[in-house]
This record gives structure tokens, C-alpha cells and sequence, in this order.
């Protein structure tokens, strides 16, 4: 026969599991894992943040993006995007191996907000980096 303490303690165990387990399997994956890469999470091509995340600076309306990377025909930056908050689609720049990948975007008059930056490379897959206007 099981006390009341014993049966206290197995119904706070119980829901400390009910609580945690959720928690910590979200904190595992999410479904970009080794998918979309950051400073901060660059998965399995840890080592090349660097070269890869997008640097954003902003200068009045003007959102400028540069990706230190060296451009050549085996391995270049195919294109940077940008996307606003809300997942509003702002433009888009694609680069040959010849091009510095460099590009400049007007924000809309007064935007403020997030804004998504990504970086593609054709070997090192797909990089972002998030700034707040």
C-alpha cells in the first residue's frame, strides 16, 4: 500500500515531466537544423561563419550586405535576400564567380522592424543573419 507521500511525490514527478520533456525535445532540433546556418548555429560547417553570414548595415533608408567571401568558380556566394518583417519579400541579388558579392536594397520610407538576410553559397548551403531597424 503506497502512502500518500509516495503517491505525492509520484505525481510531482509526473508533472515535471509533463513540463520538461516538451521543453527539452523542442530545444533538440527544430526543423532547420543543419538547414538554414548562423553565427550563432552554424551546425555541421562550424568554422565558416565568417565567410558565410551576411554582414548588414544600415545608413538612413539604405540596407547594405556584404558576405566576406572569395569569389571563385568552384566556390562563390550565389545570391543574397532580403526579407522583412512579416516574411515580406523585399528583393533579391544573384552574383556570377566574377562578382564581389555586395548589393544594396531601399527599405520602404520609415521602415522599422526586423529584417532577414540570407546568403547562399553553391558549397556551404544557406546562411542568415537578422538585424532589428
Amino acid at each position: 500500500m503506497q502512502s500518500r507521500r509516495d503517491l505525492a511525490r509520484l505525481a510531482f514527478a509526473g508533472a515535471a515531466a509533463a513540463v520538461a520533456l516538451p521543453v527539452a525535445a523542442a530545444k533538440a532540433a527544430s526543423a532547420d537544423t543543419n538547414v538554414i546556418f548562423t553565427k550563432e548555429d552554424p551546425g555541421h560547417w562550424a568554422g565558416k561563419e565568417a565567410t558565410h553570414v551576411p554582414q548588414v548595415t544600415v545608413n538612413g533608408g539604405m540596407l547594405m550586405v556584404k558576405t566576406n567571401h572569395p569569389q571563385s568558380d568552384a566556390h562563390f556566394i550565389v545570391s543574397h535576400s532580403v526579407v522583412l518583417d512579416g516574411g515580406k519579400y523585399l528583393d533579391r541579388k544573384v552574383f556570377t564567380p566574377k562578382d564581389a558579392p555586395e548589393s544594396m536594397y531601399t527599405l520602404p520610407a520609415g521602415y522599422k522592424g526586423k529584417v532577414i538576410v540570407t546568403s547562399t553559397c553553391n558549397l556551404h548551403d544557406w546562411w542568415t543573419n537578422t538585424i532589428t531597424v
